[in-house]
């Protein structure tokens, strides 16, 4: 899987009179969101060929692009022309969970924890959460904390909310629509 993000930025930019000669320079607005969501597909904070440092072209051996999960710039990808961004904001370093005060959800349990006949208090707190977001297709209101196909057809349909298809909306969590739900701690 591929996720690419395009920062736009010319060196020497102008923005409301005050001009920027690198990205790092800027204020780097929604940074610490965009970065979260990326990790959030478990990308690693990793720069497989090191941080952008200048605009000069600086290709990734294609082993290593295909093999080594982490952040590139254009100027790494592996036939690509392009030398931007020249500079990258820093990662973030969070401390674990959720600050204090904040709503506590129930991290993504693996796909393994979704088989039939499981039973659990996180699959009650799921189902109301999918009851909630108006993707009920149970059929039975008994056995609510029991996987089973009311859950996937509903799980289905929370899936195709955000615009998930195909596989990636069998019904079965994965982490992204996992984390899109916010299921309540248990």
């Amino acid at each position: 899987m591929v996720i690419q993000i395009e920062a736009l930025f010319f060196p020497h930019c102008r923005v409301n009179g005050k001009v920027f000669a690198r990205l790092v320079d800027t204020p780097c607005e929604g940074w610490d969101d965009l970065h979260a969501w990326i990790s959030s597909w478990d990308v690693p904070d990793v720069w497989p060929v090191g941080p952008p440092t200048s605009l000069s072209r600086h290709t990734c051996p294609a082993d290593k692009w295909r093999s080594r999960g982490g952040w590139y710039a254009h100027a790494h990808v592996p036939e690509n022309d392009h030398v931007d961004p020249g500079s990258w904001p820093a990662f973030v370093s969070r401390p674990p969970g959720p600050p204090p005060g904040e709503p506590r959800f129930e991290p993504f349990p693996g796909v393994s924890f979704f088989r039939a006949g499981h039973k659990s208090p996180v699959i009650a707190e799921m189902h109301g959460r999918l009851v909630a977001e108006d993707c009920d297709r149970y059929t039975s209101g008994t056995d609510i904390d029991v996987w089973g196909p009311g859950d996937v057809r509903s799980y289905t349909a929370w899936q195709r909310k955000p615009g998930l298809e195909g596989g990636s909306a069998d019904g079965v969590p994965g982490r992204f629509s996992w984390e899109r739900l916010a299921v309540p701690d248990v």
